[in-house]
């Protein structure tokens, strides 16, 4: 199961090229599932179940940030509390349509995007090394 949680988070994460040509609360919208769907597979790696995924993260970014952090998750990227902080603003609450760049910053985005390809491919290894349960 965690590896079907990281492939489809793959899916979901904006491509470079794609973060130029969309809107912003689209890009940080599909960039928000990827990264929780990269969080709950690096915990189904670590024994937790999807019950459990969605008892206890939900759609809560910081909170499954956290939790993988509690769980072992180490090595990530420098800006990932940063972007987890201001994606989870919006979407525990479903409010992708009210998104405003933090302090007009054009370049969240693709910072976001970066963030996020950065915490894939380090739980990459963990899903693997799990054998993908």
């Amino acid at each position: 199961m965690a590896r079907f949680f990281l492939a489809n988070g793959e899916g979901f994460l904006p491509s470079p090229a794609a973060v130029d040509g969309r809107d912003a609360g689209d890009v940080c919208y599909g960039t928000a599932i990827a990264a929780e769907l990269a969080l709950k597979a690096f915990l189904l790696s670590q024994g937790w179940n999807d019950d459990r995924c969605c008892r206890d993260v939900r759609h809560d970014l910081e909170r499954g940030l956290s939790s993988a952090r509690e769980a072992g998750l180490s090595g990530t990227v420098s800006e990932l509390a940063d972007v987890v902080a201001m994606l989870n603003v919006y979407y525990p609450r479903h409010a992708f349509d009210r998104f405003v760049l933090p302090g007009g910053d054009a370049t969240f985005p693709s910072r976001a995007r970066e963030a996020v390809a950065g915490l894939i491919d380090i739980v990459r290894p963990y899903v693997e090394a799990s054998g993908g349960r």
